[in-house]
């Protein structure tokens, strides 16, 4: 009986996948496993309801259907401090299993991370790893090599916009933040190498809720592109910012392309900044699979008691010319 659930799991994830690779429209998704109903899990998804977060919760939402996981999304709005207090309530309800983001850093995150160990309560995370409490609790960890994926990011950047030295550039992002600022910290290393000149633009100065508010950057940005002024060929931004784009440019009185724009993620406003040609480079860490592969992890250790998994879900990148193949793709996937 054993082997033979294990089989059905098995198969339930693998037709998933085998599912999207083919391009099949969620209404043929199925809904009918059962072999982990007997399992509570909190996912959090981090944001509350833009396109990167809406992602994680459809890849959780299908795991949940495939496998009968029983499984309650956590809405934070991206607020780091918010989503700590979250996870301690949630660990006094003690679910079987928590999916948690490695945002807030270990700092915050690492005494709760313990509470969960000693209540029995199994702790994977996605997105962005919190090293220590990883190690801590022998967890599984599903996203992307943070730092390689910045300094690739750069590289790229510099290679196909002709970048030179003594050229200027912004970059956004959640500095000093060990874990989560590994991806902006790798962009500022290789640009630095290359003899970039540098502006660091740290949300954390700016807002607790910039990710969830795009508006809230705009006149900090506005400002840092004036500053720079003619010698300004690159800005790097992330998510939800990164669809900001056209807003920040029309505030700031740029043509689309004036400056290129690159960074991370993928999603139906940042696909709309390629097409309108305002955004020319992103990195894509695929978060269907963060919300998907997390809740299979945690039923595989619930239910069969196989160890934690951890996947890279670091791609290529999607560019001004593949952009529209990306789009012609099942919608909410990427």
């Amino acid at each position: 009986m054993k082997k033979s659930r294990r089989a059905i799991a098995l198969a339930s994830s693998g037709a998933l996948v085998a599912s999207i690779m083919l391009g099949v429209s969620t209404s043929s998704q199925s809904s009918a496993g059962t072999w982990c109903s007997s399992v509570k899990i909190s996912y959090f998804k981090g944001g509350t309801a833009d396109s990167f977060s809406d992602i994680l919760e459809k890849g959780a939402r299908q795991a949940a259907a495939d496998t009968g996981a029983d499984v309650t999304i956590i809405s934070s709005g991206w607020n780091f401090p918010k989503m700590v207090q979250q996870f301690k309530e949630e660990i006094v309800k003690k679910p079987d299993a928590i999916s948690f983001m490695g945002h807030p850093g270990d700092a915050a995150i690492l005494s709760a991370a313990k509470d969960a160990k000693k209540a029995g309560i199994a702790v994977d995370f996605s997105n962005v790893p919190a090293k220590r409490s990883i190690k801590e609790l022998n967890a599984g960890f599903v996203g992307a090599n943070l730092g390689k994926m910045g300094q690739s990011l750069a590289n790229r950047a510099v290679k196909d916009f002709g970048i030179k030295r003594g050229d200027k550039a912004i970059v956004v992002g959640t500095f000093g933040v060990k874990g989560r600022s590994d991806r902006e910290d790798g962009v500022v290393k290789a640009l630095r190498a290359k003899g970039v000149q540098v502006t660091e633009l740290n949300l954390q100065a700016i807002g607790e809720n910039v990710s969830g508010n795009p508006n809230l950057l705009t006149p900090t940005l506005v400002a840092a592109i004036k500053a720079a002024g003619s010698d300004l060929k690159l800005i790097v931004s992330e998510g939800p910012l990164l669809g900001a784009t056209p807003t920040y440019f029309r505030a700031a009185g740029l043509e689309p392309g004036q400056v290129k724009v690159a960074g991370f993620d993928v999603g139906a406003d940042v696909l709309a900044a390629f097409a309108s040609g305002h955004v020319q480079l992103t990195a894509d860490q695929e978060p269907f699979k963060q919300g998907y592969l997390p809740i299979i992890s945690l039923c595989l250790q619930k239910v069969y008691g196989l160890a934690p998994s951890s996947v890279d879900t670091s791609a290529g990148f999607v560019t001004v010319d593949n952009y529209k193949i990306v789009a012609a793709l099942p919608k909410g996937f990427r």
